[in-house]
């Protein structure tokens, strides 16, 4: 069962049902960036500083930062799987792939040193779904419906990473 739903993602046959559930997954995945972007931006509002933004007690820049990491890793296994079915010589990818796990974890390390070190993640991470998209467009493994959803994801995320660097910024 998995093959057969890993494959729907990688191949150019993928049915409805499965189409329907990775579209809705993938955009519900944006709420908590949504989510996050949104209380940084009243803060900065409201106080001048995303520094004091804060929801049910977790400050909210980590909960971003945390976040983004953990997707970040995510979308490189997704890469990593995708070369065992490819057809094609993936060793490249397969190291891309563990060099963007490796930096979603060092910008969750790096981010509690200080406030520079936060905007060095946020930038860290934000490359990183740039990198991934780019890699998944090179890919001939990827589904047309599949790269479509995950460009449109994928600039949106880009997008809030811009938003809460400048907040971030504007707090300095």
């Amino acid at each position: 069962m998995i093959s057969t739903v890993e494959g729907s993602l990688h191949s150019g046959s993928s049915s409805p049902r499965v189409e329907r559930t990775y579209t809705l997954l993938g955009y519900l995945g944006l709420f908590p960036f949504a989510l996050s972007t949104c209380l940084t931006i009243l803060s900065v509002v409201e106080t001048g500083h995303a520094n004091t933004s804060s929801f049910l007690g977790y400050y909210v820049p980590y909960v971003f930062l945390t976040y983004s990491a953990c997707i970040l890793s995510f979308l490189a296994g997704t890469l990593w799987r995708g070369q065992f079915d490819s057809g094609y010589d993936g060793s490249n990818m397969l190291l891309l792939s563990n060099l963007l796990a490796l930096l979603s974890w060092l910008s969750l390390l790096v981010m509690n040193l200080s406030h520079y070190m936060m905007l060095l993640a946020v930038v860290i991470l934000g490359s990183g779904y740039v990198v991934t998209i780019t890699a998944e467009r090179a890919s001939p493994s990827v589904s047309p419906h599949y790269f479509v959803m995950r460009a449109r994801l994928t600039w949106a995320v880009v997008l809030m990473h811009l938003i809460f660097l400048v907040a971030l910024l504007w707090s300095l």
